[in-house]
């Protein structure tokens, strides 16, 4: 069984941002480039358009390597999306829920016309990836040295050198995608704070594209924090990556899950995180974002205790809520939510929706605030959720009547 870093976050983000799904326009008859699913999100009928425009620009330039990258993700996508659409699906999709078969074709052709290609090396990786049973040889880092500077493409360079002993490469990827001002700037002031939150040395558990490049931009974009160790774990199911983690923390490699269904997963995604705390004796945190956590055991979620935008895991009771308070008062740089020119030159959906986490993090906190009668951080705390939920521009008066209720009850 393989997970996919990839597509892992596309329901949490289209979902949590409340996506609008927009319809076809009868006008579009030039192809358009396909962006990331966090950043805008089709219809499948749409990317089934697409696919049709980007295949006739090929039919008429097939040496055209971005023309064959859009036929190949909005050809994806629309087996994605309507697959998403025809059912309702958990937080991941298994290879048998979809026909790869139009991918497969693709690649086929690409490496029969263009066989030495940055779009044939590139779809290659694209394929091996997400396609059970897909065999090629690993032409990758050839073609990031083709075009080392494609910025629209830095995530899957980054989620390809994750994995593999390149860091160095990986890292000044990172750094060139930061300066490029190509993701925003609100994810990664967000897990700046996560991380800034953590004791020295400490192990963030993440999962899907947001926290993971946001995490990753902070370290060695931002060169901060670079103490902490960011896991992502869709990707241990991969064995290069495990064995990599295991390697970077000094410890024995665990074994591969032996019952893939849902429950025998959470518990050998569980059983992972209780090794690593015990063998390498660091702090473990749970980023706020994680949708995996409330599917783990009781027994396994009443050592989580809530710091703020992370949950730290301790098999001993402490006074949590006042690390949360020391984080809000003293450690969170909240100043990025009310300046617009910080965003960054990319807008993504789920931007917004990215920034209501605050509100569940920190209500425990505006009660404390409220029964202690410290006004002053009461009315501080107040107006940042408020604002946060002001500034949503695609959320409805109900959803608007529910944060604004929950701030004040």
């Amino acid at each position: 069984m393989k997970k996919y870093l990839i597509p892992i976050i596309l329901t949490v983000a289209i979902i949590a941002a409340g996506a609008v799904i927009l319809t076809l326009k009868n006008n579009s008859e030039k192809p358009v480039p396909i962006e990331s699913f966090i950043k805008e999100s089709h219809t499948s009928d749409w990317y089934a358009h697409q696919a049709d425009l980007w295949e006739q620009r090929i039919n008429k330039k097939p040496n055209d390597d971005d023309a064959w990258i859009n036929w190949f993700i909005a050809t994806r996508n629309k087996i994605i999306f309507k697959n998403q659409e025809s059912k309702k699906h958990s937080r991941q999709w298994q290879e048998e829920d979809m026909d790869f078969t139009p991918l497969k074709d693709i690649a086929a052709r690409l490496a029969k016309e263009r066989p030495n290609s940055f779009a044939r090396y590139y779809i290659d990786f694209r394929c091996s990836w997400e396609i059970n049973g897909y065999e090629c040889e690993d032409n990758m880092e050839k073609a990031i040295a083709m075009r080392p500077d494609k910025a629209e493409l830095y995530p899957n360079y980054v989620s390809y050198l994750l994995q593999k002993d390149n860091d160095e490469l990986m890292k000044k990827i990172l750094r060139k995608w930061y300066k490029s001002e190509r993701f925003p700037n609100t994810f990664i002031s967000y897990f700046y704070n996560s991380l800034a939150g953590m004791e020295p040395n400490g192990i963030l558990i993440v999962n899907g594209d947001i926290p993971v490049y946001s995490t990753l931009l902070v370290q060695y974009g931002m060169n901060k924090f670079q103490d902490r160790t960011m896991i992502c774990v869709s990707m241990l199911y991969l064995p290069e990556y495990r064995k990599k983690i295991c390697r970077q923390l000094g410890i024995d490699e665990f074994d591969e899950p032996t019952v893939y269904d849902s429950k025998g997963l959470r518990e050998w995604e569980q059983n992972v995180f209780t090794t690593i705390a015990r063998k390498t004796g660091c702090p473990i945190y749970f980023t706020s974002m994680m949708a995996e956590v409330p599917q783990y055991d009781m027994d396994f979620k009443s050592h989580l205790y809530s710091e703020g935008l992370v949950n730290k895991y301790s098999l001993v009771k402490y006074d949590n809520l006042a690390v949360k308070r020391r984080n809000f008062e003293e450690v969170y740089k909240t100043d990025y939510l009310y300046d617009k020119k910080k965003k960054g030159k990319d807008t993504y959906e789920a931007e917004e929706a990215v920034n209501l986490n605050y509100i569940p993090c920190f209500k425990s906190l505006l009660t404390y605030y409220r029964e202690t009668g410290n006004q002053k951080q009461e009315a501080k705390l107040r107006e940042l959720m408020t604002h946060i939920v002001d500034i949503y521009v695609n959320m409805s008066d109900d959803e608007r009547k529910y944060y604004y209720d929950e701030i004040d009850r």
